[in-house]
């Protein structure tokens, strides 16, 4: 079971600043952004079904600003994938337009079925301490092995596996099957793949591919426009193969030493 043994960095939150890691020799990235800040957030709104809510004014400039943040992995990535959410949609949209503005175009947007939020069912849209309550008790479960526990009306982790790995595996086989092009071309080998979805689905995800640590997970939310790193060997086989991908950053927590 991985613990997390990054530090903390100084101040507030960091997230939106700190660029990615770069994806070294031989290595795939996986980035897993969450969507920029939404008027369900702002009201604390359960908002799991599709469409979901839109940006904030606030989350625009959040999803614009990880046009700089994605910058250092420019040349080892070709598109950002998002889930068909609104705000995931939107989010991906002004990174893509972030980075446009400052290295051009190149990078592609992609929307992908099975990446979206744990379906919250009969507590969906709600927003009283009860709601809130029972879906994170639900949770906690899964992070501790409960995966066949229901959200009522809802999902179960097995379920958002189910539907969200495939989607991994076959991102992480494209980008091993199919070359960069010349202008993102490396002789360094390794990938950066980006994906932006939602906060409870990318905890569940990490600690299966990751095998974190669930309490770690549970007490670690994600802020709107963080983001999860992990790492693996390009020859480690299937892209949704439990424990086969390392831990590397958790919001503002790096587990990687710092550039000398």
């Amino acid at each position: 079971m991985t613990t997390f043994d990054g530090n903390f960095a100084a101040g507030e939150d960091h997230s939106l600043e700190e660029s990615v890691g770069r994806a070294h020799r031989g290595e795939d990235r996986l980035i897993l952004i969450r969507h920029g800040q939404t008027h369900a957030n702002i009201a604390r709104i359960l908002d799991t079904a599709l469409p979901g809510a839109p940006l904030t004014d606030q989350g625009i400039i959040q999803a614009r600003r990880l046009g700089r943040v994605l910058l250092p992995s420019r040349e080892r990535m070709t598109e950002i994938v998002t889930s068909h959410a609104l705000r995931a949609r939107q989010t991906g949209a002004g990174a893509v337009a972030g980075l446009h503005h400052l290295v051009g175009p190149g990078v592609r947007l992609r929307h992908e079925a099975g990446l979206h939020e744990v379906q919250a069912g009969e507590i969906e849209g709600r927003s009283d301490f009860d709601a809130h309550r029972r879906f994170m008790e639900i949770f906690h479960g899964w992070l501790h092995g409960d995966f066949g526990a229901k959200v009522p009306g809802g999902e179960s982790a097995d379920d958002v596996l189910a539907r969200y790995l495939p989607v991994l595996r076959a991102l992480v086989a494209e980008d091993s099957a199919f070359p960069l092009d010349d202008a993102h071309a490396s002789t360094d080998g390794g990938r950066n793949i980006v994906v932006v979805s939602h906060g409870a689905a990318i905890r569940l995800i990490a600690q299966h591919l990751a095998n974190i640590e669930g309490q770690f997970i549970f007490d670690n939310p994600l802020p709107n426009a963080a983001r999860v790193e992990l790492v693996r060997d390009v020859d480690a086989g299937d892209g949704d193969k439990a424990g086969s991908w390392k831990l590397a950053r958790w919001g503002e927590k790096s587990n990687e030493p710092e550039a000398e």
